[in-house]
């Protein structure tokens, strides 16, 4: 009696990944210019992109594996601290932790690489300010109002005339009483205002003419 065996063999299919292709060689800051520079082994385009909470600008490098470099390392001003990490198999991330109440101007942070025709090293500049909403401290002067007033004319001259004063003619047709000399005090009769003699007699009893 023969026994037939038969043996069952079952393929699975084999999961791989891609492996990148780009690996971070080398990375610096300089925080008196606020400038992070990567060296890469091949050309590839980062992806940047912002975050307000808390504030951070981070940096991803596509297709790329973390090299034997520093993954942390903490920095005084508005960047504090740059950290990297491996965060896919096929992604390296950087991330820039900014100070409190720093923001990042719109659209003013500036990524390129040093070459066109090799993409390996590239440079990342961010143009950082204050919170605009951050009152003035006390310290801080205020300017002072400019009054300008009108400059004085050079074209005045002195006036050293005396002022004129007018003095109203007198009346010439006011008579001039003339008064008699002693010698002929005693015949010169005064002329006085002739009146008006036509007096009306008004009888007892009758009435008053108007």
């Amino acid at each position: 009696m023969g026994v037939t065996l038969y043996a069952s063999i079952s393929l699975h299919p084999s999961i791989s990944f891609a492996l990148p292709s780009v690996q971070l060689n080398k990375w610096q800051f300089n925080p008196k210019a606020e400038q992070l520079e990567i060296v890469l082994s091949a050309g590839t385009t980062p992806e940047l992109f912002y975050l307000p909470e808390p504030p951070r600008l981070v940096l991803d490098l596509p297709n790329t594996k973390l090299g034997s470099v520093s993954t942390a390392k903490n920095y005084q001003g508005n960047i504090q601290r740059i950290r990297l990490s491996q965060l896919n198999p096929t992604v390296t991330r950087i991330v820039l932790d900014l100070a409190p109440g720093i923001v990042l101007e719109a659209n003013q942070a500036k990524l390129q690489p040093l070459t066109a025709q090799n993409p390996t090293r590239w440079v990342l500049r961010p143009l950082i300010s204050h919170n605009s909403t951050t009152s003035p401290t006390a310290n801080t002067p205020f300017p002072s109002p400019s009054i300008n007033l009108p400059p004085a004319s050079s074209n005045l001259t002195p006036n050293t005339q005396q002022p004129f004063i007018t003095v109203p003619p007198l009346n010439t047709q006011t008579p001039l009483t003339t008064f008699p000399t002693p010698a002929n005090a005693n015949s010169v009769t005064p002329t006085l205002p002739q009146e008006n003699t036509n007096i009306p007699v008004i009888e007892f009893g009758q009435p008053i003419p108007r």
